[in-house]
């Protein structure tokens, strides 16, 4: 396996430690102030991060800082407002199934990127299997604007990862890459850690939980994908991050005690073999 794609898987991983960690965090905070949170204490790491490292030269384009910023704040905006309009079975399903798709479509309509065949076909079992396993405690709830909103988290997904790309490959450093996005993405998200109530972030749990999510599942996770970004095609990186699902349903019955019936871990067995698959793809140096 490549380390470049190893990386991608990884980052998946520590994406998929979010909901554990919000659900192991205090009672009474708006899922839009915990992401506010977690996209600021990010920042604030990354920041410390590029403090210890070598300074590239190349500075981000404006126009790949902008896409790719907006591109991040507006999934978590759709993503967190489609859970609430349709469910988390739906609004998770629509919104990581489609981001694979649309990150393709995007990269050849904006940078002219061709997916391999093998990027088709493990799309197609990791999305299948994302169906699996988010359909394994039933389909409960439905509405068209849940649905479209998380249509949109996906699509906002793919205008982050194409223009990130953009930026890697232009010769940008990945922690400089990373901390200036998701910095800017964080002053755009900023008014909404004022939603709800805010006194349970300053409590030993509140701060615990946004550490938690600022150090794994945003600096390190977006480190490691960045870095396996910057020689993956977007689409390809999309669909790699898809460990997610499997690692946030693993971890819900673990840790949380949430059931894990038989087609929980059909689903988990079908994205690893689309996953293994697309990591034995050759990557481009």
């Amino acid at each position: 396996m490549s380390n470049r794609y190893g990386a991608l898987i990884l980052a998946g991983i520590f994406f998929g430690t979010t909901g554990t960690a919000q659900a192991l965090g205090p009672d009474g905070l708006s899922p839009l102030a915990v992401g506010s949170g977690r996209l600021i204490f990010g920042a604030i790491l990354l920041w410390i991060i590029t403090r210890f490292t070598a300074k590239t030269a190349k500075p981000i384009a404006q126009s790949d800082l902008w896409i790719a910023s907006i591109g991040f704040t507006l999934y978590q905006l759709t993503f967190f407002s489609a859970v609430k309009s349709t469910g988390v079975t739906i609004g998770t399903v629509t919104a990581l199934g489609s981001a694979p798709a649309l990150t393709g479509i995007i990269a050849f309509l904006l940078k002219g990127e061709k997916p391999s065949k093998r990027w088709f076909l493990a799309t197609i079992v990791t999305t299948a299997g994302i169906a699996v396993l988010s359909s394994a405690k039933g389909f409960s709830q439905f509405n068209l604007t849940g649905f479209l909103l998380a249509l949109g988290a996906g699509a906002s997904y793919s205008l982050f990862a194409v223009a990130s790309k953009s930026a890697l490959t232009s010769g940008v450093g990945i922690p400089e890459a990373m901390t200036k996005i998701i910095l800017l993405a964080s002053l755009l998200g900023l008014p909404f850690i004022f939603v709800g109530d805010f006194a349970p972030f300053v409590s030993f749990r509140g701060v615990e939980m946004l550490l938690w999510l600022g150090l794994v599942p945003t600096a390190l996770a977006y480190l490691a994908y960045a870095f396996g970004l910057k020689s993956v095609q977007a689409g390809t990186a999309s669909t790699l991050i898809l460990a997610e699902p499997a690692t946030a349903t693993l971890l819900a019955a673990l840790i949380l005690h949430e059931s894990l019936n038989l087609r929980s871990i059909y689903g988990i067995a079908i994205i690893a073999c689309g996953l293994i698959y697309l990591a034995r793809e050759k990557t481009r140096t």
